[in-house]
């Protein structure tokens, strides 16, 4: 049985970009397009509108062996067990992430910033938490790093993957212009 490569993470951490990354890398996408790109992911978001309901029905899944999913946590832990997974896990510092998600969401949401940090981190152990009872194989990609040193974090992402793709065609898909909301140093 063929793998279902799902792309996980917080929103904001880089999930869009991984899905641009996996179609360079010629892996077929299973998407609808409804989402389309704008000025938050000029690039496209490479959604599944099933994927929204997936805590009552994943049967999508069963197109999906041999394809690349997007699933945003903590949702994978409604994926069926009875099929096979790989997954690309993408990290992003937890601020940029909250800053980056309240500008998509033209909210000032300062003052809620705390609370949506506690829920995101309780979502990323709980999807770290169902993957690894799960045996479930994973890997961590880190949106920062790749941003600075993308060739160290796509070797990282060819070799998890065991892919043919060249270097060269993944690093043009990585667009340091597009890396905003980013920590001050």
């Amino acid at each position: 049985m063929e793998e279902i490569l799902v792309v996980t993470g917080l929103p904001r951490s880089g999930t869009s970009l991984m899905m641009q990354l996996i179609n360079r890398a010629n892996i077929p996408i299973l998407s609808d397009g409804k989402r389309e790109s704008d000025i938050s992911n000029p690039e496209g978001y490479y959604e599944l509108e099933a994927v929204k309901g997936i805590v009552a029905d994943n049967s999508f899944l069963k197109e999906a062996p041999g394809k690349a999913v997007k699933i945003v946590a903590p949702l994978p832990m409604y994926l069926d067990l009875k099929l096979k997974y790989k997954v690309v896990f993408m990290r992003r510092e937890m601020d940029e992430i909250l800053r980056s998600q309240e500008k998509m969401l033209q909210k000032d949401q300062i003052s809620e910033r705390e609370k949506f940090r506690t829920i995101y981190e309780f979502h990323l152990k709980k999807t770290y938490r169902f993957l690894l009872e799960n045996d479930i194989p994973f890997i961590d990609v880190n949106y920062n790093r790749l941003m600075v040193d993308s060739e160290k974090e796509l070797e990282k992402f060819k070799d998890f993957l065991n892919l043919n793709a060249s270097l060269q065609e993944l690093l043009e898909v990585v667009r340091p212009d597009l890396y905003r909301n980013r920590n001050e140093k």
